[in-house]
């Protein structure tokens, strides 16, 4: 995520399969995403399950999110990207440039 001080490496996804699984030391996520040709979109639920810290401008241990971006294929040593933004369900204004890239495949 693009936060105040450059781009942020906030969490590990594995999507597969029309499903998302996140997780970091902070928080964990869990919904489904869709591909649509070059389009992604994303219908997660992030939650806190320690210390709550503030996110989209709230302190809820549990936010609704969505995620609109676009798919971009790499090339040779370019590894597969999306880009978009990372919407809360409520305070639309603490809309958040993401950029997720392909590390791997599960299978």
């Amino acid at each position: 995520m693009l936060g105040p001080y450059g781009w942020e490496t906030i969490a590990m996804a594995f999507m597969q399969d029309g499903r998302y699984r996140a997780a970091s030391t902070d928080h964990f996520t869990i919904g489904s995403y869709e591909v649509n040709g070059d389009e992604f979109t994303a219908d997660l639920w992030a939650t806190q399950p320690g210390k709550v810290r503030s996110i989209y401008g709230s302190k809820k241990k549990r936010v609704h999110v969505s995620i609109e971006g676009r798919i971009k294929a790499g090339r040779a040593k370019k590894a597969d990207k999306i880009t978009g933004s990372s919407l809360p369900s409520v305070g639309k204004n603490f809309d958040v440039r993401v950029r997720l890239i392909r590390l791997d495949n599960l299978d």
